[in-house]
């Protein structure tokens, strides 16, 4: 979502404004105070789409027509060592100008998205699997335990164990709070 701050109050000059960015395939969120809230219509389906799915680690890519190749690399390889430069070949670009592609329409490096793929998929295979830490680090392609460790933590401010043992249980007090739930009813 963006902002935008009309110093022209003019009703015909917001309304200019409005059609504009709409026929530019955006979505005007609103309008108050000489600001508009507008947002990609793109965007406002990827999140819908996504609310959609099912929450599995493949969908968390944003639905960029221009990076899908990007991402669909990602998607088929992060469990393996891969690196910017193996990216940036399979997709056809130099590994600066893919940098700053990505960067500049996602705000994330290709190093981050494959980070964030891994982790991903780490918790799901802890919450999923009775597998150890080092197991999941090693299926999810880190090559050093440590290294996962420390990028695991970076994301969720806890080691994977611990991460784990609070998520299961999080999942066993909703589950006990369900059926008290429908008897207070």
């Amino acid at each position: 979502m963006t902002n935008f701050l009309l110093i022209n109050e003019n009703q015909e000059t917001k309304n200019l404004l409005v059609k504009c960015l709409e026929t530019a395939g955006f979505e005007v969120i609103g309008t108050e105070n000489n600001l508009v809230r507008i947002q990609l219509v793109q965007e406002k389906l990827s999140t819908t789409e996504s609310s959609q799915r099912s929450n599995t680690p493949q969908f968390i890519f944003p639905s960029i027509p221009r990076l899908r190749d990007v991402f669909e690399f990602i998607e088929l390889n992060y469990h393996q060592s891969i690196s910017l430069k193996e990216v940036a070949q399979a997709v056809g670009y130099s590994s600066a100008y893919l940098t700053n592609l990505v960067r500049n329409i996602t705000g994330k490096t290709v190093n981050d998205w494959i980070i964030e793929r891994r982790i991903t998929q780490a918790c799901t295979l802890l919450l999923s699997t009775n597998d150890s830490v080092n197991q999941i680090a090693l299926q999810v392609g880190y090559q050093n335990i440590n290294h996962f460790y420390s990028q695991f933590r970076n994301y969720h401010k806890n080691t994977p164990h611990a991460w784990r043992e609070a998520q299961r249980c999080k999942v066993s007090h909703n589950k006990a709070l369900q059926p008290l739930e429908g008897i207070a009813s």
